[in-house]
């Protein structure tokens, strides 16, 4: 298995200082000629030992003292130098003033005697006059020196190169701060040669130079035909080089009027493009070995880094589908090699899509940025860090936090510490395991953050596939990526989604949006609402079941004239509290027969809530001013969400009715039911209660022979429908007065009972309907009539017993078997279905009765 970049690695001891000092990735070039920049950069011996020789430095390098030497056809005169990446340009420039101010030392380190085998000469020169022209450290109102003032860049040049005598020869010119012409600047090369200027930050100084009057004209303008007649001065002068640094773009010109500062830009560019040799220090994968001479001691075995680069294209293998085909080539797996300990992807988030940027460079650089990277992992030690990557420049860390924030603007040091430290890790947390220990949250967001850098790209954020690159490492699942963006959408506020790229913008986003609205709901108007949407899914009107939906006081269920399905208050999720408030509505309550309840389940009126809350918000940004503001993608993502949140409310309030209750002799009995989703509550409830038994619609004469004991005693209509509406135990009839009456006339018509009322006797014919309705009629047991049978056998008799009753009204049936279980009978069961309800149970029914060692036949096809 690889090691740890810590466990490997040794960075410099600067790395780990308590304020990194940003001189020691970008020294002036000026600092460096007066001694007081950091010893890097002014030893020329620690210089070299800390500089990676990139193929195009050793060549630029060559060129010039090739020049110097005055050799024929080799090297250019003017050289101009260009880079995006931060240490390029200033540093060649150092390694040219001790390549040829200390060419002792230069001579000692390995990359000198190449040079001098290249130039095929014994030692290198050692006679060169230099001139540092540093833009930022020269003031444009002048300076004295050794009794003089010099005012330009001209008297500076002639100054530097030999001091009063040269300044002489320019004098003039300099004092009345207009160029002398190219004759009598070459005259001055000509005496200096072999001469090296080197000019760094020019634009800087023209930026300042233009404030300063000289006539009609101004200060930059005669910098500006200075510079040509320079140009050629230099062309002429064989032993004579200039070396001019220049950004890479406008956009690093410090001044506020950009329009002005391209044309002073491109002006310079047409100045010095007639004998020019544009140079790029440092190569893309160069890169690699620049910031790692820089930063490291050590960088570990070959062996080393091929463990770790084989582990990652392992990985990269194994997941292949998460990742892009070019990280399993063999020319990805080298450049792996080569940046090792850094991921490739770390060195091209810097490098191209930072690189660019106007304040990249003159902030502290690329190179600081790392250190304070490197700095946090050895502090931190993290289990699987075996390459240094994107999601390492943790904004965790105030002071990297402070080196990315800078590049956008300082909005987003708040919008860093909201969304990315703190609601992505709540995330973590939410999720656990590997999400927390890992932070992938977190780290999704970090690198989505580090992506939103852009200066004038084509596109702006991170694919996923590319913040997977730039976040996951061997063994976690790629897969596990996915979860956590889909729950960084849902719940940051600053991070935006377009064209399947993930970004932060200053803007807040829906979430924020809807989040701000949500803190202005009510909880009377989620009450409202939760109320409202409870009766529209409850059924009222659409059931056998009458429906109440009750609020927390118990007066709010009326005494029941019918089967009435009771839904209790959300706040009732806990069983206790709900079994005694449906006690105290049972005991206020006389046709408590007729009583059902269904309850909500626990835990679930939070989430209820919460999805309400977010739903009325929704439907608030709809009717906002705010909402007119949104681009479209934002307006159809807030009806979408309106729309789902509808179905969720309505879904969850489904699930959370899924007790059903009813009053018994005990008190209150729950039903083991399953509720099927049905187009109602009261449905679904009736469903289950009809399954049961426990609702039937109509009652059997002999049922009511039994059940009111009419057998001993008259008894009132009236009294049939008290007991069989208040008495519980018995099941529950939808309407008990209509199938009352229905029992009774069927009972009198066949001679089951008689009925008398105002001394009138009605049996075995049919009742007027105002004989029903008249509540002094009576149920009248009659005698039964004597058939002649069989002489009655001594001993035991044997019963055959058939009865054929529907399924849905099985409540006498399992009556029926409560009183059969304590006799020896034997019960042969046979069940007919010609509709195909009982086909499609079937497996559950097979199991169950196999469960039981129960024997039974399963014939289908119409085979008795």
């Amino acid at each position: 298995m690889s090691k740890r970049v810590w466990e490997v690695c040794e960075p410099h001891p600067d790395v780990f200082a308590r304020d990194i000092d940003p001189s020691m990735f970008a020294a002036s070039l000026d600092a460096v000629e007066r001694g007081t920049a950091d010893p890097d950069y002014t030893d020329p011996e620690r210089f070299f030992a800390k500089t990676f020789m990139t193929r195009s430095l050793e060549n630029v390098l060559e060129g010039v003292l090739a020049r110097l030497l005055g050799q024929p056809g080799r090297g250019a005169p003017l050289l101009r130098l260009e880079t995006p990446f931060g240490g390029g340009k200033t540093h060649t420039m150092v390694a040219l003033y001790h390549l040829v101010k200390s060419p002792e030392a230069a001579e000692a380190t390995e990359v000198g005697q190449r040079l001098a085998e290249r130039l095929n000469v014994r030692q290198l020169p050692r006679n060169v006059r230099v001139a540092v022209l540093d833009g930022v450290a020269l003031d444009v109102r002048g300076r004295r020196a050794d009794g003089l003032t010099v005012q330009t860049l001209w008297g500076e040049l002639a100054w530097r190169l030999g001091g009063r005598t040269f300044y002489e020869a320019v004098r003039d010119a300099d004092e009345a701060r207009v160029p002398p012409g190219q004759p009598a600047l070459a005259e001055l090369l000509r005496r200096a040669q072999p001469v090296l200027i080197l000019m760094d930050e020019v634009l800087h100084y023209l930026a300042l130079a233009r404030a300063v009057k000289v006539g009609d004209s101004n200060l930059m303008e005669q910098t500006a035909s200075f510079l040509r007649a320079l140009t050629a001065a230099v062309v002429e002068t064989p032993e004579a080089v200039l070396v001019v640094s220049l950004p890479a773009s406008s956009l690093e010109v410090s001044m506020e009027d950009r329009e002005q500062a391209e044309r002073m830009f491109q002006h310079l560019h047409k100045v010095l493009g007639r004998a020019e040799l544009i140079e790029t220090p440092v190569a893309q994968d160069e890169v690699f070995g620049v910031i790692k001479r820089r930063l490291f001691q050590s960088v570990g075995s070959d062996k080393q880094a091929r463990q770790s680069v084989e582990a990652f294209s392992g990985y990269y293998s194994e997941f292949a589908r998460f990742f892009p085909e070019r990280l399993r080539s063999p020319q990805y797996r080298e450049r792996m090699r080569e940046a090792y300990p850094f991921h490739p992807e770390l060195v091209d988030l810097l490098y191209q899509r930072w690189g660019p940027h106007p304040q990249f460079q003159r902030t502290r650089g690329a190179l600081r940025l790392l250190a304070l990277v490197l700095r946090r992992l050895w502090n931190q030690r993290p289990g699987s860090a075996y390459l240094i990557q994107p999601h390492h420049i943790d904004l965790a860390d105030r002071h990297i936090r402070a080196e990315v924030v800078r590049l956008l603007d300082g909005a987003f040091d708040a919008i860093a510490t909201g969304d990315v430290l703190t609601r992505a890790r709540e995330i973590d947390r939410e999720l656990g395991g590997d999400y927390y220990r890992e932070e992938l949250a977190k780290g999704a967001a970090n690198c989505a953050f580090l992506y939103s850098v852009s200066a004038g790209a084509e596109f702006v954020g991170a694919t996923e596939e590319e913040l997977r690159v730039a976040l996951l490492r061997p063994p976690i699942n790629p897969a596990q990526v996915s979860e956590v963006l889909g729950r960084l959408r849902s719940n940051l506020w600053f991070l935006r989604y377009r064209d399947q790229r993930y970004f932060f913008t200053a803007k807040p986003n829906l979430n924020k949006v809807i989040l701000d609205h949500e803190q202005q709901v009510s909880e009377e108007r989620v009450e409202e609402a939760l109320l409202e949407r409870l009766k529209a899914i409850s059924g009222s009107g659409k059931s056998s079941l009458q429906v109440v939906v009750a609020s927390l006081p118990e007066e709010s269920v009326p005494d029941p004239t019918q089967a009435t399905l009771v839904l209790l208050p959300l706040s009732l999720g806990d069983p206790e509290q709900a079994q005694a408030w449906m006690k105290r509505v049972v005991e206020r309550t006389t046709r408590r027969n007729l009583l059902v309840f269904l309850a909500p389940e626990r835990g679930s009126e939070g989430r209820l809530r919460a999805a309400a809350k977010r739903l009325l918000a929704l439907k608030d940004v709809q009717k906002a001013a705010v909402f007119r503001e949104l681009d479209p993608e934002d307006k159809k993502e807030v009806d979408d969400q309106v729309k789902e949140q509808e179905t969720k409310v309505k879904e969850w309030l489904f699930a959370a009715y899924n007790r059903l209750y009813r009053p018994s002799p005990e008190g209150i009995r729950e039903l083991r039911v399953m509720l099927k989703r049905d187009a109602t509550l009261a449905e679904a409830a009736e469903t289950a209660l009809k399954e049961r038994g426990e609702l039937i619609e109509s009652l059997s004469p002999e049922y009511l022979l039994n059940a009111m004991d009419t057998r001993e005693r008259p008894i009132s209509v009236a009294e049939i429908e008290t007991v069989l509406s208040g008495a519980p135990g018995q099941p529950v009839v939808t309407k008990p007065k209509e199938a009352i009456a229905r029992a009774v006339r069927e009972g009198v018509e066949k001679g089951v009972f008689a009925v008398e009322v105002e001394g009138k006797r009605f049996q075995g014919e049919s009742i007027p309907d105002d004989i029903l309705s008249n509540p002094g009629a009576k149920v009248v047991p009659v005698e039964p009539v004597e058939r002649p049978g069989p002489e009655p056998k001594t001993g035991p008799v044997r019963v055959h017993l058939t009865l054929e009753l529907p399924a849905r009204n099985a409540y006498p049936l399992r009556k029926l078997l409560e009183h059969l279980q304590s006799t020896d009978a034997h019960i042969k069961v046979q069940v007919s279905d010609d509709r195909g309800s009982l086909a499609r149970k079937r497996r559950e029914l097979e199991d169950l009765l196999k469960d039981y060692g129960i024997a039974y036949d399963w014939k289908e096809g119409g085979e008795e």
